[in-house]
């Protein structure tokens, strides 16, 4: 018997094929999809991985002294699906990183994924994060480097330097304006060094001066600025009360201001410099005119007074003795529209434009809006607001043959490979009045110090162009000027035979003692000349000056070798030491400039692991 094939009906349906087909294909999908999630860096994974290295430019002085440097601390964070249990992770945490227990267990009990519990911690607390995971504690807890930001100088130039966010950007001074250079950019590594003009050694002993005087008038604040008058590059910039940036979030708004952009005030007498400049500028006034004075001006209500009865004074008279009566008969012969320009010329009523955020334009009314006693008013430094890197930007004019410079803070960018990116130099900004004018204005300036009011800035050999001012405040409480808050300053500009530096200070509401600009200011500067004078090499009358045949023979200075003690360095020069800085095992500070006077450790000293050399140079 034939066998016969089995029946289609035993045989299983074509579409359960198809069905378990599909199904395994779908189950095949899910897993490669997974696996691909994985490996292309799904959220959950792509946040447990720390980030690439990014390191944001270093801030420097002129002479390459750090200013803001990033520095490595650690941020911890958590992995949350190890975290088992958050409150109690939340408990042995808190005490640790100074993060109450409520926010911290919000953070853990989040999204999948990870979270970060706090940025650039100390290392003490580095260390105690590792002694709690070492005893079993903290599941899912971690630590991975991250980058900070230090200012070695405290609260030194603060105002100036600003600071940097949790976030790694600028959100004030300098490091806001030039968040471009010095920021690393989105795809990591380092970003460019932002050299200042400012000149470490004279900020440092400017601080020092605004400081005394603050605290011996009990002022509400102190500003002393210096510019190079020929480039406009700020030198010195104090700002006394100051904050430090390295925990700028404990300090309140108004205490990190930058004051001397931002702070607008009446200059006072001050302001008489460039009025009269204006007015002789303008041809109304010269050298020859001359005003009866009485003591008195009775054209305005109130009248303007003098301190005295100074009597018949010209051009020079009037800023050697500062008369209010003198400025105000000579305003009555420009316009109103001449005299507003003039001093528009002169930048104000603008803003200087200087690499720093917050810059205040000041305050100057349109002469539609004068009243009768505006100009004479105006002419003596008052219905008139200014800043102080506003006003010592406008003395440049007098120092550059009439030329208005514009002030700079920023010297150079440097790539992270030494090339010079951009050069920031000289910016003249415009003409503002005759090199005539100017001359003549700086050698008034200069008999206020020969037998004026700025006699006690008189500096032997030196010949010193100066202007003080006393300026009433506006009583918040009435409206009117007080009879008790002043603002006291001086404006100085040397040599005067080829100016180099403007110096301006302000000592703003003092207390104690007494409070006249050319009794309290111009000693505080005098003092500054004695640091300035021999470090800048400001040339004296009467220095001698010896021939010399223009060869000399230089012995090269050979650094001692680093080996397992600490070499002697004395009398060694700074240019010479600078591979130290290079040496990756070993930290060398270096302070000052000149030769090596002092150091720490004592030569002969073994050298250990974590060992600093502190060299201290005059």
């Amino acid at each position: 018997m034939d066998a016969h094939p089995p029946s289609s009906s035993n045989r299983p349906p074509r579409w359960r094929y198809y069905a378990l087909f599909v199904l395994i294909a779908a189950a095949a999908v899910a897993v490669v999809a997974r696996y691909g999630s994985i490996m292309l860096g799904g959220p959950q994974v792509a946040a447990a991985v720390p980030p690439q290295r990014s390191e944001r430019g270093p801030i420097l002085d002129r002479n390459g002294r750090i200013l803001a440097i990033q520095t490595e601390l650690e941020t911890v964070w958590a992995w949350r699906p190890e975290v088992q249990d958050p409150e109690r992770t939340a408990t042995e945490l808190s005490p640790l990183i100074g993060v109450s227990e409520t926010e911290l267990r919000n953070r853990l009990t989040g999204p999948t994924g990870s979270a970060t519990l706090k940025r650039a911690i100390s290392p003490a607390e580095s260390e105690a994060i590792r002694a709690a995971r070492g005893a079993g504690l903290l599941q899912g807890v971690r630590l991975r480097p991250d980058y900070g930001r230090s200012y070695p100088e405290q609260e030194s130039l603060a105002a100036a330097l600003g600071f940097v966010g949790d976030d790694g950007y600028g959100l004030a001074g300098i490091e806001y304006t030039m968040e471009p250079w010095l920021s690393p950019g989105p795809e990591g590594g380092y970003g460019n060094q932002v050299f200042l003009t400012v000149d470490m050694s004279i900020q440092h002993e400017a601080e020092r001066l605004a400081r005394r005087a603050f605290e011996e008038h009990q002022a509400d604040s102190v500003m002393l600025l210096v510019l190079d008058s020929r480039s406009g590059g700020v030198l010195g910039y104090a700002s006394v009360p100051g904050y430090d940036p390295n925990q700028f979030a404990e300090y309140p708004e108004r205490a990190r201001r930058n004051r001397p952009i931002s702070d607008v005030y009446e200059p006072g007498s001050v302001f008489k410099v460039f009025s009269m400049a204006g007015f002789h500028h303008l041809g109304t006034l010269d050298a020859d005119t001359t005003f009866n004075t009485t003591g008195l001006y009775e054209r305005t209500t109130p009248p303007i007074r003098d301190l005295a009865n100074y009597g018949t004074i010209d051009f020079t008279g009037i800023i050697r003795f500062s008369s209010n009566v003198g400025a105000a008969m000579a305003s009555e012969q420009v316009t109103e529209r001449a005299f507003y320009n003039m001093l528009r010329l002169f930048g104000f009523a603008e803003r200087t434009g200087i690499d720093m955020n917050g810059e205040e334009a000041g305050l100057l009314a349109r002469p539609e809006n004068w009243s009768g006693r505006t100009k004479p008013t105006l002419a003596i430094g008052q219905e008139i607001a200014v800043t102080a890197l506003q006003l010592a930007s406008a003395a440049t004019v007098f120092a550059n043959s009439g030329v208005l410079i514009k002030p700079n803070i920023v010297d150079k960018i440097v790539s992270p490979s030494g090339r010079i990116v951009q050069n920031y130099g000289r910016t003249p900004v415009r003409e503002v009045v005759s090199p005539a004018t100017a001359h003549q204005t700086l050698l008034a300036m200069e008999q206020a110090v020969v037998a004026g009011t700025a006699r006690r800035l008189a500096y032997e050999g030196l010949r010193i162009a100066a202007k003080t001012g006393t300026a009433e405040k506006i009583d918040p409480r009435t409206g009117r000027y007080s009879a008790e808050a002043f603002v006291a300053s001086t404006l100085a500009i040397l040599p005067v035979d080829d100016p180099s530096l403007v110096i301006y200070m302000a000592i703003d509401h003092p207390k104690a003692g007494e409070f006249y600009g050319g009794r309290i200011v111009t000693p505080v500067i005098r003092e500054f000349l004695d640091f300035l004078v021999p470090y800048l090499g400001i040339p004296l009358a009467g220095d001698r000056t010896i021939a010399h045949p223009g060869r000399i023979t230089v012995t090269p200075v050979r650094l001692p070798a680093i080996a397992e003690t600490v070499p002697d360095f004395a009398g060694l020069p700074k240019r010479s030491l600078l591979p130290l800085l290079e040496l990756e095992d070993i930290d060398v500070r270096i302070d000052g400039f000149g030769w090596v006077v002092r150091q720490r450790p004592a030569p002969g000293t073994l050298i250990q692991p974590g060992t600093t050399i502190y060299l201290e140079l005059e």
